[in-house]
């Protein structure tokens, strides 16, 4: 009885052994599932006067997160806080810190809800969430020549900025360059 113990014991440490060399062995040639999946990429602009070209007095202020979520949508949300002034308009543009550029894509109105030939939309008193929101390689409409890669591409580099408008500062009230998260 107790050489089939020995023999049996044996037998599962050999098994134990071959299938540990044999999981090894396919790693190496087989990547790990995990590594399949997308990467959430997250991203921050934080909202203040002192960044628009030429700086604003404002006791506004407030915080845009942007997450990658995989390569073809991004999720975003704006929000306010102390605004003095009611927001009119807030977009991505392209742009270094220190220097204005171009729209590339609006945030807030929507599209559908942009008043017709104004450019811009109504109104609104906010203290809090301006939007929230996806944008989507497919579905986004772009400003300009801007793009899908361009958009994608200034955000990882650094060269993307959020701005809210408002009617006393139509140019940008608060304003945020799109940095990684900590």
């Amino acid at each position: 009885m107790r050489n089939s113990q020995m023999k049996r014991s044996l037998g599962i440490t050999a098994l134990i052994a071959l299938t540990t060399l044999g999981v090894a062995g396919c790693t190496e040639t087989y990547p790990n599932l995990s590594s399949l999946a997308p990467t959430k990429i997250k991203f921050i602009a934080t909202l203040v006067g002192t960044n628009e070209v030429p700086p604003v007095t404002t006791t506004a202020a407030g915080k845009a997160n942007v997450i990658r979520e995989d390569s073809v949508t991004i999720l975003y949300d704006v929000a306010t806080t102390s605004t003095t002034d009611s927001i009119t308009m807030a977009h991505i543009h392209a742009g270094a810190a220190g220097a204005n550029g171009p729209v590339m894509v609006w945030l807030f109105p929507s599209e559908a809800a942009r008043a017709p030939g104004t450019g811009g939309g109504t109104a609104a008193s906010v203290n809090g969430v301006v939007r929230v929101g996806r944008l989507t390689k497919a579905g986004t409409s772009f400003v300009g020549a801007f793009t899908w890669d361009s958009l994608v591409t200034r955000i990882g580099n650094g060269t993307a900025y959020v701005n809210v408008h408002t009617r006393k500062n139509p140019g940008g009230e608060v304003r945020g360059q799109i940095v990684p998260a900590p």
